[in-house]
């Protein structure tokens, strides 16, 4: 071997030494006690230039590297902080600005929903973080309105408006460049329909009202009269209860069995008799509170409910009588005024999900239209599949002498197989069943 690929090699080995080398003394001691017998005996040059001392520097340079890798690993296996796509965690976002001292509303451009869909969490008072920690932070603070009626003059009040409208546009820039310029939450937020209630499964709808029914049962002494409750003129307690499933009560000891009528009618051709079984008794606060999106708060404290999707908080405590028999504080509780502004159980535009500024508000049904529907969708389901039922139960009677009504009706059949044949056309159409087709005939 020649002298210069010998020096050209003992450079290379020098430079994999100095980037395996460890910065202190007491480093290269343990390195050293923890290298094999036969590389400790070697001589220097006898390392430099055997094959094996190659590989042990590989290997030290990937024990380097490998307390990297393993942190990455141990990050990764924490919760990502972009999901935008992620409903549980935009509502987590969202109920960092509940609470009253550190958050005040805002015009609807730079609420606390705007600020959540682009990531940002409330941290302090009216400063939102990015909760991505991309290091981007931003104090969202507006002038008091003012108004004639305080004593303003028309000037003053024109001005301090404008001011509040173009710090709201800056703050509604701030929306995406307050992020850092390599966080994602800068290019995507969450789409429009993540505060969309799920109320399009009539099943998952019911489901949900009988958990929030069930959970302020429990606290039924805690909740106020029924005719403390102000609603909606649309709501028709009456009318719902009557088509609630069998299993509404949310207990298994006591069922609930929907009214059934029949008529029955005796061979001496009496009157009909209508038999139906006694409806369940429901509490009508609970299940109105339940209606509109209330339920227990999870910390269980007493007398207060809540709403899971805006987090507004109410004590019920105010609307009922004290114990010493004073009246209570407020008479009436508007179930859905109480919910905020931006809330989908009583915005239609927030549980529609579109956004569309062509759209008309009074079109777009909120949370608890949606539930009132499903309820009915479902009542009418199940009212389909007993007819259904009782008629292929009729079907099914043993013919008698007495002719049938096609035999009869000679232009009825003729009608009904017109029918019947415009159906099956219909059917080959959506399954692209063509018709079969002669082979053609060889000349």
């Amino acid at each position: 071997m020649s002298y210069a690929v010998e020096t050209k090699k003992r450079k290379f080995h020098r430079v994999l030494e100095s980037l395996t080398k460890p910065s202190t003394s007491d480093s290269t001691k343990s390195a050293t006690a923890e290298a094999p017998a036969t590389a400790r005996d070697a001589s220097n040059k006898k390392a430099r230039l055997d094959a094996p001392s190659f590989s042990l520097a590989r290997n030290s340079l990937l024990k380097v590297a490998r307390p990297s890798s393993r942190d990455s690993s141990a990050s990764s296996t924490s919760r990502p902080s972009f999901v935008p796509w992620d409903r549980e965690r935009f509502l987590e976002r969202l109920e960092t600005f509940r609470r009253v001292d550190r958050w005040a509303p805002k015009p609807s451009a730079i609420s606390e929903v705007e600020w959540a869909k682009r990531g940002w969490i409330c941290t302090d008072v009216a400063r939102v973080t990015c909760a991505g920690n991309c290091g981007g932070s931003v104090v969202v603070k507006l002038p008091d309105e003012l108004d004639e009626l305080d004593g303003f003059d028309a000037e003053k009040v024109q001005e301090r408006k404008e001011v509040r409208a173009k710090l709201v546009e800056e703050y509604a820039d701030r929306l995406v460049k307050g992020h850092g310029e390599t966080c994602p939450w800068r290019n995507k937020g969450c789409d429009a329909t993540i505060h969309r209630l799920p109320l399009a499964n009539p099943e998952i709808a019911i489901s949900g009202l009988e958990k929030r029914y069930s959970n302020l049962i429990k606290m039924a002494d805690q909740l106020p009269a029924a005719d403390v409750l102000h609603t909606p003129e649309a709501f028709d307690i009456e009318s719902l209860i009557k088509i609630l499933p069998a299993s509404f009560n949310g207990s298994e000891d006591t069922t609930r069995t929907e009214s059934i009528e029949t008529n029955t009618e005796t061979e001496n051709g009496k009157e009909n008799a209508q038999n139906s079984e006694p409806e369940p008794s429901v509490s009508r606060n609970a299940f109105i509170l339940a209606f509109f999106g209330w339920d227990s708060v999870p910390d269980g404290t007493a007398g207060l409910v809540g709403c899971s999707v805006c987090f507004r908080r109410l004590g019920l405590w105010m609307y009922k009588p004290k114990p010493n028999g004073d009246e209570a504080l407020y008479d009436s509780l508007e179930v859905v005024n109480e919910h905020m502004d931006y809330c989908p159980w009583v915005n239609g535009k927030a549980q529609s999900g579109t956004g569309r500024a062509t759209e008309k508000p009074e079109g777009l049904r909120c949370g608890w239209e949606l539930l009132g529907q499903a309820l009915n969708v479902r009542h009418r389901r199940l009212n389909r599949s007993t007819t259904s039922g009782d008629s292929r139960a009729v079907s099914e009677v043993p013919s008698t002498d007495e002719p049938v009504a096609d035999d009869v009706n000679p232009e009825a059949k003729k009608a009904s197989d017109r029918e019947w044949w415009a159906k099956l056309r219909r059917m080959r159409q959506v399954l692209h069943v063509g018709s079969p087709r002669k082979k053609p005939t060889s000349q």
